[in-house]
C-alpha cells in the first residue's frame, strides 16, 4: 500500500516537473518579447545577452506612435479585423445552416465543392483573388482588404458539422408555431452555437490580425496599410530596430489576448465538441 502510495506521489511530482518545464519553454519566448520592449538598441548587441533590461523605459512605445503612421496603421488592422470577424461568423453559420438543415437541388455537390476548396493552398489562390480584386476596382481600398476574408470553407465545414446536431423537430416546431427562417436562425439556432461562434471569432480574428501577405499585395499606400507592414516597416537598408520592433510586437498581441481570455470557456468548449461531432 505504501508503494503505491509513493508511486504515484512520484508520478505527480514528475508530472508537475514536465508541466513547469513545457510552461517554462512555451512562454520564454513571450517574456522574452516583453522584456526587451523596455530595452535600449545597443542592449540587443550585448555578449552574451541580457535577459532583463538595464533600465525599464517607455521611450520605445512613445517613440513607435510617433514616427511614422503606426497609429494609422493599428486602426487599419481593428477596422479589418472587425469586419471580416463578424462577416465571416454570420456567413459560415448560415452556409453551415443551410447544408445542415435545407433540402434543397444539388446540395451535396456544392458542399462537396465548398470542401475542396479547403484542399487548396492559399498560395495558389493568390493571384486569381488579386485580378478579381483589381477587376472590382478595389486594388488600395479597404474593401480589397476585406472582401477575401469574410467567408471561410472551413469554418462553413465546422458549422455544417456542428448544427447536424440541432433537432429538427425544434425547428419545426417553431415554423408551426410562426416563427420565420430568421427568427429561427436568431433565438433558436445561434444561442445553440456559442461554442462554435467562439472558436470561429478567435481563429479568424488572430489570421486576419496577422495577415501579411494578401495586405502586402493590394495595397499600396499608407492610408489603408495594415500593423503586420507597419512592424515589416521598421526594418530598413540601413537599420534594424530591434527595440521599436519588440514593442510593436507586444502592442499587436494585446487585443488577441484579451480576446482568448474572455472567450477561453467557449473555445475549449467548442474545440472539444466539434471533434466530438
Amino acid at each position: 500500500m505504501k508503494n503505491n502510495n509513493a508511486r504515484k506521489i512520484y508520478f505527480k511530482i514528475i508530472l508537475y516537473l514536465l508541466i513547469l518545464i513545457i510552461t517554462v519553454i512555451v512562454a520564454f519566448p513571450f517574456l522574452w518579447m516583453i522584456l526587451s520592449s523596455f530595452k535600449e538598441l545597443s542592449e540587443f548587441y550585448n555578449v552574451p545577452p541580457t535577459f532583463l533590461p538595464e533600465k525599464f523605459n517607455l521611450d520605445n512605445y512613445r517613440e513607435l506612435f510617433s514616427r511614422g503612421q503606426f497609429g494609422v496603421y493599428y486602426l487599419n488592422s481593428i477596422l479589418v479585423t472587425s469586419i471580416q470577424v463578424v462577416t465571416s461568423i454570420l456567413i459560415d453559420l448560415a452556409a453551415g445552416y443551410g447544408f445542415a438543415k435545407y433540402q434543397f437541388k444539388y446540395r451535396n455537390g456544392l458542399f462537396l465543392m465548398v470542401l475542396s476548396s479547403t484542399m487548396i493552398p492559399w498560395v495558389a489562390t493568390i493571384i486569381p483573388l488579386y485580378i478579381l480584386v483589381s477587376n472590382l476596382k478595389m486594388v488600395d481600398t479597404y474593401w480589397g482588404l476585406i472582401l477575401v476574408g469574410m467567408a471561410d470553407a472551413t469554418f462553413i465545414f465546422l458549422a455544417r458539422n456542428f448544427m447536424t446536431s440541432i433537432p429538427t423537430p425544434l425547428l419545426e416546431a417553431a415554423r408551426i408555431d410562426g416563427a420565420g427562417e430568421l427568427t429561427i436562425f436568431r433565438k433558436i439556432v445561434i444561442p445553440s452555437v456559442k461554442p462554435l461562434i467562439a472558436v470561429i471569432g478567435i481563429q479568424k480574428m488572430i489570421s486576419s490580425w496577422n495577415a501579411f501577405q494578401w495586405p502586402l499585395l493590394v495595397v499600396n499606400s499608407d492610408k489603408y496599410r495594415t500593423l503586420p507592414i507597419a512592424i515589416a516597416k521598421l526594418s530598413s537598408q540601413y537599420e534594424d530596430a530591434y527595440d521599436l520592433k519588440m514593442a510593436a510586437a507586444v502592442v499587436a498581441i494585446v487585443p488577441v489576448l484579451v480576446i482568448y481570455i474572455l472567450f477561453q470557456k467557449y473555445f475549449t468548449e467548442g474545440i472539444s465538441l466539434s471533434g466530438i461531432k
